[in-house]
């Protein structure tokens, strides 16, 4: 109510991501996950789905990077605990990775082909799916919050999310090599939050 009638003077700067990369990356058969061993990040979906293209994949890795609260590889809880489990079951090509560094996230980054992005709530931005973009990752995500605006035309959105539907999606882009390549394509041409186009806005708006 505070800006009522004043909507002209509010200006969203989004967060941005620094690119290092000078060219598009030579990609691996790599599907990740990125982000915290919560429910509302959906990525007990994640895990369901990757059991159901396991076997068919065989060529493929597949990666889970983050923790429960960030920063640090303590405290898991029940739901946490599971969820590593399963994925650690599935076989010898999965990888639960915890909490890393931004060095270290990079260069997994830098390899993987596909991320799956299945957040079960309203993200305010979606840090991961810029990040991801960044590095030329083909994006799989719920339609949902900020995500949207951030992946657009340039990744698969899915509606109502669930563990079938990522399947599909997954399976749409291992066995098209054209529609991977299409949307690895889409990402890297597509990354607009930069940290310097949040730089320029910010110098822009202390200027005004």
């Amino acid at each position: 109510k505070g800006i009522e009638n004043k909507e002209k003077k509010v200006v969203v700067i989004h967060n941005g991501v620094l690119r290092s990369l000078k060219k598009f990356p030579q990609k691996k058969k790599e599907i990740i996950f990125v982000g915290r061993i919560v429910k509302e990040k959906g990525v007990h979906l994640f895990v369901d789905a990757i059991k159901d293209v396991y076997s068919e994949l065989n060529e493929w890795s597949f990666k889970i990077i983050g923790s429960v609260k960030l920063g640090n590889n303590i405290h898991y809880n029940n739901y946490s605990k599971q969820v590593i489990e399963n994925f650690d079951r599935l076989g010898e090509r999965t990888e639960f990775k915890g909490y890393l560094s931004q060095i270290k996230l990079s260069k997994i980054l830098k390899d993987a082909s596909i991320i799956v992005i299945p957040s079960l709530w309203k993200e305010p931005f979606g840090l991961v799916a810029a990040e991801a973009m960044a590095n030329g990752i083909a994006v799989i995500s719920s339609r949902s919050g900020g995500l949207e605006e951030i992946v657009n035309k340039n990744g698969i959105l899915i509606d109502n999310i669930d563990s079938k539907k990522i399947v599909s999606s997954i399976l749409k882009l291992t066995r098209h090599k054209d529609q991977l390549l299409k949307y690895q394509k889409l990402s890297w041409e597509n990354h607009k939050f930069t940290s310097k186009s949040s730089s320029v806005k910010l110098d822009e708006l202390r200027k005004s």
